[in-house]
């Protein structure tokens, strides 16, 4: 293959340039890139793949997450106020087996946590309140945003838009679990953990006709 990299000596490179590009604190021991505006933690979490294996192969992608240091002290269902995937167009790994190929990675990695993590943190440095609304108008569903969190910041009326199209794309299933959730049912992942509709059934945000 020729030039080819370990597993070590790869991933360690792409993490400690992505960590010097960004100018956030690179964590080895964790694998993660960290950055904290107020009570917010931006963090970029690296994964590597089962069947790296050095000098044959190595694969890599990220996830970018917010948690609030308010919530929780780690990151977790609880503290999360949002996550999405950083990975390849048409691939799950980013391929970083080479020193040709790691270099490519960089850049397109690079580029995406510029567009994700840092743009936001940036966002979020200058003016929160704009930052949440930027999140709510143009990223809500791709980043996965908890609502709790833009209405403690914007205020309800502020996510009400966002709630009822929440509500009208939910399952005939889903809704159906709705009574039996308000009778005390705890029998669906969206009942037991922090969730979007649990939220907005325990704060009555809709007109529910059921």
């Amino acid at each position: 293959m020729g030039n080819t990299l370990s597993v070590e000596q790869a991933t360690q490179t792409l993490f400690e340039r992505l960590s010097e590009a960004a100018g956030w604190k690179l964590l080895k021991s964790q694998r993660c890139l960290k950055k904290q505006v107020g009570e917010l933690v931006f963090e970029i979490d690296f994964y590597t793949s089962k069947w790296n294996s050095s000098n044959e192969y190595v694969g890599v992608n990220a996830g970018f997450s917010v948690w609030n240091k308010s919530y929780d002290k780690k990151l977790s269902v609880n503290s999360v106020i949002l996550s999405t995937m950083l990975t390849p167009r048409d691939e799950y790994w980013f391929d970083i087996t080479t020193q040709e190929k790691l270099d490519n990675v960089y850049n397109e990695l690079n580029e995406m946590i510029n567009q994700t993590a840092v743009s936001l943190a940036d966002a979020f440095e200058k003016d929160r309140e704009s930052a949440v609304k930027r999140l709510v108008d143009e990223h809500f569903f791709d980043y996965n945003v908890y609502i709790d969190y833009a209405a403690q910041v914007l205020g309800k009326k502020a996510v009400m838009q966002i709630v009822q199209q929440i509500y009208d794309s939910l399952t005939d299933k889903v809704r159906q679990q709705i009574p039996e959730y308000l009778s005390g049912a705890k029998n669906a992942q969206w009942m037991l953990n922090r969730s979007n509709l649990r939220y907005i059934i325990d704060n009555k945000l809709v007109d529910m006709q059921m």
